[in-house]
């Protein structure tokens, strides 16, 4: 009697311990009620962070992933090997852009570089607008292929009433230049640096140098020349005497092909010049009488020797060969193979307006300045050059090779202003 009394006092101690523990289990489990309330809509955070009083004060900024750079910037020029644009075949070097890589896949035993149409040279890598300029000049050039590329400094103005050709030439050229400075004349308090800092050229902004020279619009081209030249010796921390420097005014493009075959190559004589295709209003007239040749390019080494000798090499342009020939190493271009482009007013009327007033070196004769809009619009439309007279030449983008920068031929949704002339009333292409 007495064991089974022990027994069951056994089983019921038993049961009241587990269920102590499992009191005890659901109260360590269960949070409280504060923490339950602040977990029953999960957007809505009731608990307070304390964040860094840095981070407090500091509002949130959008930053650039590539700020522009001005001129209190620090600058160091990056190197590039030139075995990267090439490709072998066969142990035989060849440039990429200019080799016909199916023959030369198709072909196991060819030892030399076959060259895709519109390259020349025995490794493909002269544009067909250099190796006919080298032919021109009949002068005995020895090119010998670097190991590292030149780097490239590119530098030219705008006015803000012309600012739509400078995005064309970042975009054109950023490939193959090193450093754009830009040169803003137009004193409109920074309106292109405040462009550039809400977004545009946003993804070619590492390379841009900003300047706004406004302030020395009317001192004579030597005294802006040598400023802007000052300006980018300070700032650029490693620059070379090989290296090569670029100017050109704000509606000029250049080749960029013929300035990749610059970097790449050793041996061409200095200064170079550009002959530029002139465009009018658009690239789909062009002038009949008109190229314009300008000093573009030379090493650093040669501005240095230069600036030495008060004899700054200032951009310029030639009206006769002769002239031309004396003064530079090499001109690129003829007048069916181009050395860039120079899309003269290729701005809407009221800007073109706006530019003509502002051009102090106007040569040509019997240009009227008192013109109007709609006066501008018809010179448009009609493909009349500014005196009224010459008939410009109608460019078909779908015949002419050298029509635009590639860049505008590969987007002409968004540069279809330079492309077609909205201002005729027929216009087939």
């Amino acid at each position: 009697m007495q064991g089974r009394l022990d027994w069951k006092l056994v089983l019921l101690y038993t049961l009241l311990v587990l269920q102590i523990l499992i009191v005890v289990i659901y109260v360590a489990s269960t949070p409280p009620p504060e923490i339950i309330a602040a977990t029953t809509q999960s957007s809505v955070s009731f608990v307070k962070v304390e964040m860094p009083k840095a981070l407090q004060s500091a509002p949130r900024v959008d930053r650039l992933p590539t700020p522009v750079q001005t001129i209190k910037s620090n600058i160091y020029l990056k190197d590039k090997y030139a075995f990267q644009s090439f490709t072998k075949y066969n142990y035989t070097s060849c440039w990429r852009d200019g080799v016909d890589g199916r023959r030369m896949e198709s072909s196991k035993t060819i030892k030399r570089c076959i060259c895709d149409h519109g390259w020349h040279g025995s490794d493909c890598g002269q544009p067909e607008v250099v190796w006919r300029a080298i032919m021109a000049s009949k002068q005995n050039i020895k090119l010998e292929k670097r190991k590292i590329l030149r780097r490239l400094i590119y530098v030219f103005s705008l006015n803000d009433y012309n600012s739509a050709i400078a995005e064309i030439i970042v975009e054109e050229l950023y490939n193959v230049v090193d450093l754009f400075v830009i040169c803003d004349y137009s004193g409109a308090e920074d309106n292109f640096k405040h462009k550039l800092a809400k977004g545009l050229l946003q993804r070619e902004q590492d390379k841009i140098l900003y300047i706004n020279i406004a302030s020395k619009i009317r001192k004579p081209l030597r005294v802006i020349s040598k400023y802007i030249w000052e300006k980018v010796c300070k700032i650029v921390q490693n620059l070379r005497d090989d290296d090569i420097y670029v100017t050109t005014e704000s509606e000029q493009i250049l080749n960029l092909r013929a300035l990749m075959f610059l970097k790449v190559y050793d041996g061409w004589p200095q200064p170079i010049g550009f002959r530029l295709r002139w465009s009018v209003f658009g690239f789909f007239w062009q002038h009949p009488l008109k190229t314009s040749i300008v000093i573009g390019a030379s090493t650093i080494s040669l501005l240095h020797e230069a600036y030495h000798q008060n004899s700054v090499i200032l951009p310029k342009e030639f009206d006769g060969e002769v002239s031309d020939r004396e003064t530079l190493g090499l001109v690129i271009g003829d007048l069916n193979h181009y050395g860039g482009w120079y899309c003269y007013l290729c701005q809407d009327p009221a800007n073109i307006l706006t530019s003509l007033h502002h051009r102090t070196n106007i040569k040509e004769k019997n240009i009227k300045l008192n013109i109007d809009v709609s006066y501008v619009e018809e010179l448009i439309e009609t493909g009349v050059w500014l005196d009224n007279k010459t008939a410009l030449l109608r460019a078909y983008k779908s015949r002419d090779s050298y029509f635009a920068p590639d860049i505008v031929m590969n987007n002409t949704w968004k540069y279809d202003w330079l492309v077609e002339n909205f201002y005729a009333k027929l216009d087939y292409y």
